[in-house]
Formats: structure tokens, C-alpha cells, sequence
């Protein structure tokens, strides 16, 4: 029995076919992703250049080691608040720097600070440990221009920010009645009006506890 070998040319057009589909799974794909990203999350209504920021050595308090170690790593710190304000610099903020934190993060009588660190477009929490502590020094990178909302008055606001909370402060969040009682705070991460995340430092490691945010802004 003969087998006819298929012609350099018909193979050459198998090929081409073959590599189309190949592609089009590939576009497809990477298409699917895009739209499961951009589905997952709104659009920034405006770019995330113009969310003030304040430079360490500004916030008064903030210990002078901690503000070397921020200065080195290139962060500015995103302020809370409207952006953009007419007549104000990016430099500059209104009011009380928002955004640096002291409290309790690792255990009871040690003091720590956390510090909302903006670099490249996106900020990372970063903890300033009083003594040495198990728990990552750094948590929640995420990108600045999520956190930009336009409120009920049309103005453009960056809208996360970070607080130390301790177990009279979350109420009956989920997930909590099993660290209780607490044997310090924890950090709050909140989307101002939207949504927040709790960490708590336990066994060398963040517990993650999700939960609604209903402060006005």
C-alpha cells in the first residue's frame, strides 16, 4: 500500500492554519484577562498623578530612622483627601498628615508605625517594627489610581487609608471572634465608604479579615 506524502505547499498551509489557531487561543487568552480585569475593577476617573503626597521628613512625629529608610526607598505618602486641589502643590495637604499610624501591631506595650508608602503608581503598606517581629514588614501592594472616587459632589478624592484598630473597634466583623480577646491592634486598610481589610499580626503571620466600610468621606 502507498501513502502519499503531502506536498511542501499543502504542509505549509497546515501550518499557517495551525499557527492562526495557536494565536487566536493566545489573543483570546490574554483578551479574557483583560476583560476579567477590567470588569473586576472601575476605571480611574482621573490619573494617579495627582493624588497629594507629603514626603516623609513633612509629617512631624514620624521618627527620624523612619524616615531615612522611607526617603530610601523613593516613597511619597498619598494623603487622603480631594486631588488635585486648585492652588495646592502635590507636596502639600490640608489639615493632619494622613496615612502614618502608630499603635500596638505585634504585642501589648510595644509601639509600632505603619506608613502608606507611594511608589511607581501603586502604595504598600510598610511597618516600622519596635522590636523584632515575625510578621512581614510590608503588605498590600496595590495600585494608587483603584482608590480615586468621584463623590456625591462631583469631586475627585483618593480614598484609601489606614488606621489602627483594637477589638472594641470592629464590632461583630466576620472572622474576629476567633482572636478575641485580642492581645493587640491591628491595621485597617479601608477604600473610604466602600470596603476594608483588617490585618492582624498572629503567629508570624497577617490574618485577613474583609469587611464593608460606611465612614463618610
Amino acid at each position: 500500500m502507498t501513502t502519499a506524502l503531502p506536498s511542501a505547499g499543502s504542509q505549509r498551509k497546515t501550518m499557517w492554519r495551525i499557527g492562526l489557531i495557536v494565536a487566536g487561543g493566545i489573543c483570546g487568552t490574554s483578551g479574557f484577562g483583560y476583560a476579567q480585569q477590567t470588569k473586576s475593577g472601575k476605571p480611574a476617573v482621573q490619573k494617579d498623578n495627582s493624588i497629594r503626597k507629603l514626603q516623609p521628613a513633612d509629617v512631624a512625629g514620624l521618627p527620624p530612622e523612619f524616615v531615612e529608610k522611607l526617603n530610601a526607598r523613593g516613597c511619597g505618602i498619598p494623603q487622603f483627601g480631594e486631588v488635585g486641589r486648585a492652588g495646592q502643590s502635590a507636596g502639600e495637604s490640608a489639615g493632619d498628615p494622613t496615612n502614618v499610624i502608630h499603635g500596638e501591631f505585634a504585642r501589648h506595650g510595644q509601639e509600632d508605625w505603619a506608613v502608606l508608602c507611594s511608589k511607581g503608581g501603586s502604595s504598600t503598606i510598610v511597618i516600622f517594627w519596635g522590636k523584632t517581629t515575625a510578621c512581614p514588614a510590608s503588605l498590600a501592594r496595590l495600585e494608587d489610581a483603584h482608590y480615586l472616587k468621584r463623590g456625591k459632589d462631583k469631586k475627585v478624592r483618593y480614598s484609601r487609608s489606614i488606621r489602627a484598630l483594637g477589638e472594641s473597634d470592629l464590632g461583630d466583623r466576620a472572622g474576629v471572634a476567633g482572636l478575641k480577646p485580642f492581645a493587640h491592634e491591628g491595621i485597617d486598610d479601608r477604600f473610604v465608604g466602600k470596603s476594608s481589610a483588617f490585618f492582624y499580626c498572629s503567629q508570624g503571620k497577617w490574618k485577613i479579615f474583609p469587611g464593608k466600610d460606611s465612614s463618610s468621606e
